[in-house]
């Protein structure tokens, strides 16, 4: 504490270096340091000083002479100020004197009296202030004492008690944490024996992390593949979602026929395993991405896209289209509907599926091709997704109307007596990995068939699925076993062939154009079949035959006369499909085999015996 009374100002600071480090440091800064001191001119500085000192001297007198007056003034109010604190501080010493003098006179009244005012002793007397009054017990305090100390017992039994109660709730609470985190670490745990990558994740280290996603998905899809696992309130896994899988939703795919649903692809139930939910439908939101992605390039395959589907137009009747949707939105029949073609819609929705994730082995082969090559990273081209089901099922259906033609081309002709048939086989699947499935599906197995007409007449069509030209036939002949004549066909009507494998003349583009071949062989294989029945071997006689193939080769007639019979093969429209028919015509009349008529007919062969012999129908 500071005195209440300062006589003297404290001493201004020197102006001169208070150390020999602050002298250097002067001596530095001047120009040239200490390099640039000398003696001579550092004595001469010192006599330019005591000479300037003295001249100071001297012009400091004159102006005190002139100042005179003016200082005797500032003197004469320092002193009055000087008096002023002087008395100001006497007073508060008598004061306080006083008021220590009349304390001690209750205690010590000879000793304060000879210190004490006797102004104030007269007006207020010896003893009329004690300090040590407020000490001194009483009978009212002395009553309370007991009090007191119930008061104090039962402040610090309620203070043990806040304590223990306190100690209590973080026992529980400790307890309950303990459990929760077991329970949350149980789940964690489950997850990783569930296949499933835990792991820290690396925006949080102290948060688990868990990779549901594919590393080889499109890049919005591939940085969503991540999530915390958070700790809920109960102490479960709770997966914090992106903004992707926040609500399960799967692709479904709707089969109509008209505007009747015939089929539809099941929606499975939400999961209870969070972690399997969120991949699902990550997957099926990246599925749904690709969907429109490659629908854009299929305009011209009857693809349309819409805002919440994509459809594809199989024919004037039936259609397929695709819808992602919420699970939680839909609403599930406690006894789901079986529709016909249900089963159809979920084959298609597998199909997807196994393309996309073909889609993704080939997205890793070609990251490792580039990395390998040090390419630069292009555009990601469209997921064959679409296409190649469109393409499947496109030829799936030609196959269908290529047996059924076959079929009912084989039972007329059975009808009318020949021992017409077909055989159908397909290349074996090789292997039953994902991946070959897929490229089963990239790539339909195509199918051939053996035709046989008649005894020396056998055809066999091969066909085969190709990108982008659809599903494409090649016809060979054959020669049905045991026959040892040449295939008339060779001469009469051979196959389109060109022995350039890579020319379009080996093929016929579409089935319409292979039916009309296989309809225009037919009575030409009948022709030469029949002629070689009805004329003796050329061994067995010098004469020729008056029984000769006409100018289409496609009937017998006499060479004479002109009289014989005609063959031909129809086809006639059955819904959908086609009917093929067999006519055969006299100078008479006109015989027809079907396939779906019923009951006896007459053989083909006694037809032509009897309008080659008489001339006139049976």
């Amino acid at each position: 504490m500071a005195p209440p009374l300062a006589l003297q100002p404290p001493p201004p600071p020197s102006r001169g270096p208070q150390s020999v480090a602050e002298f250097i440091q002067r001596v530095n800064a001047e120009p040239g340091g200490f390099r640039a001191l000398n003696q001579n001119e550092i004595r001469k500085q010192i006599e330019a000083r005591k000479n300037k000192g003295e001249s100071d001297v001297e012009m400091a007198d004159a102006e005190e002479a002139d100042d005179e007056p003016s200082k005797t003034n500032e003197l004469l109010a320092a002193r009055e100020e000087l008096m002023r604190n002087i008395n100001a501080a006497q007073k508060t010493a008598a004061t306080t004197l006083d008021f220590i003098s009349l304390l001690l006179s209750k205690e010590a009244p000879v000793q304060a009296a000879a210190t004490l005012n006797p102004e104030l002793r007269n007006i207020v007397g010896i003893g009329t202030l004690g300090a040590t009054a407020l000490h001194a017990p009483t009978v009212l305090t002395q009553s309370r004492v007991p009090d007191n100390k119930m008061v104090a017992i039962g402040m610090r039994l309620q203070a043990v008690t806040k304590a223990a109660d306190s100690l209590e709730f973080a026992a529980k609470r400790l307890e309950q944490e303990i459990s929760l985190e077991t329970a949350y670490w149980n789940e964690v745990r489950a997850a990783t024996e569930r296949g499933w990558s835990v792991f820290r994740h690396p925006d949080e280290p102290n948060t688990m992390g868990v990779k549901f996603g594919f590393s080889n998905a499109a890049p919005d899809f591939k940085a969503n593949s991540i999530a915390p696992l958070r700790r809920a309130e109960d102490g479960s896994v709770r997966l914090e979602h992106g903004r992707m899988t926040g609500i399960p939703k799967r692709l479904q795919v709707t089969i109509m026929q008209g505007d009747t649903i015939v089929g539809q692809s099941r929606l499975p139930p939400a999961l209870e395993d969070t972690v399997k939910e969120a991949r699902d439908t990550v997957f099926s939101q990246e599925l749904w991405h690709e969907l429109n992605r490659e629908g854009r390039e299929l305009l011209s395959h009857n693809v349309r896209l819409r805002k919440d589907t994509v459809t594809y137009t199989e024919d004037s009747d039936k259609t397929i289209s695709f819808r992602l949707v919420t699970l939680d939105d839909v609403d599930k029949p406690s006894e789901p509907k079986s529709r016909p073609a249900d089963a159809e819609a979920e084959r298609i929705y597998i199909t997807l599926q196994l393309l996309l994730i073909n889609a993704h082995r080939k997205n890793e082969l070609r990251q490792s091709e580039k990395r390998n090559a040090g390419a630069n990273k292009g555009a990601r081209p469209t997921y064959d997704l679409l296409f190649p089901m469109i393409m499947g099922r496109q030829h799936e259906k030609t196959i269908k109307s290529c047996i059924h033609f076959l079929g009912t081309l084989c039972k007329a002709l059975r009808r009318a007596g020949l021992n017409a048939s077909f055989t159908m086989t397909e290349p074996p699947i090789t292997g039953d990995s994902t991946e070959s499935l897929a490229n089963t599906l990239l790539n339909p197995t195509g199918a051939e068939f053996d035709l046989t007409l008649t005894p020396s007449t056998g055809l066999r069509i091969v066909a085969k699925a190709t990108r982008p030209f659809g599903t494409r036939f090649q016809v060979f002949l054959l020669q049905p076993e045991g026959s040892k004549a040449k295939n008339p066909l060779a001469t009469a009507y051979p196959p389109m062939f060109n022995p350039d494998p890579s020319s379009h003349d080996n093929y016929y583009d579409n089935s319409a154009k292979l039916f009309q071949y296989i309809c225009n062989a037919v009575p030409r294989a009948l022709a030469w079949h029949f002629k070689s029945l009805i004329t003796p071997p050329s061994s067995s006689t010098n004469t020729e035959s008056k029984w000769v193939i006409d100018a289409f080769n496609k009937g017998i007639v006499d060479s004479t006369t002109e009289h014989g019979i005609g063959f031909d093969y129809k086809l006639a429209t059955d819904g959908d499909r086609v009917s093929p028919e067999l006519h055969v015509t006299g100078d008479d009349g006109e015989w027809i085999w079907r396939a779906q008529d019923e009951g006896e007919c007459m053989p083909l062969e006694g037809v032509v015996v009897q309008v080659l012999q008489i001339g006139g129908p049976a």
